[in-house]
């Protein structure tokens, strides 16, 4: 009997409340990418912090891998590039503080078509009450989509 009113308790029980630092943290995530896709370098400077770092990872043929650093000023920060739409699913959110991580696997495509998926890394520090990127780091990986899709 204890166990049939336990079961009815936790199917009756609402769902966890998401974390509201934690959607703050994705929600600027989602407005970088949303400023990506409209190719605007000032939607996506209003969420990184001055100096913000990123880095691609790439596999060679070779088996080696290709890292490219490059600051945001002297890449996004310069050019639009309209028609990149970018998307992230199942994120791993970690904060302590005004630290954060978002771990998350995505797919870009331009102009409907998928380029690479792979996984995105955002670090983010939260500075005068809002979040904002500190770097994104990212795995290319043009054959891993169908895997990464199933995460």
């Amino acid at each position: 009997m204890l166990a049939l009113v336990i079961a009815a308790l936790v199917q009756s029980a609402a769902p966890p409340q998401a974390d509201p630092e934690d959607k703050a943290v994705l929600a600027v995530a989602q407005a970088f990418f949303d400023g990506m896709e409209a190719g605007s370098t000032q939607a996506m400077r209003a969420t990184v912090l001055p100096n913000a770092q990123f880095m691609g990872v790439r596999k060679q043929p070779d088996g080696t891998y290709k890292i490219g650093r490059v600051a945001f000023e002297d890449s996004f920060g310069k050019r639009a590039d309209p028609g990149v739409k970018e998307w992230m699913w199942s994120p791993v959110i970690i904060r302590r503080g005004g630290l954060a991580t978002l771990t998350a696997p995505y797919e870009v495509s331009r102009d409907g078509k998928t380029l690479h998926c792979g996984i995105d890394v955002f670090t983010l520090a939260k500075q005068d009450g809002a979040w904002k990127i500190a770097s994104i780091s990212w795995t290319a990986e043009p054959d891993a989509c169908p895997e990464l899709r199933k995460l």
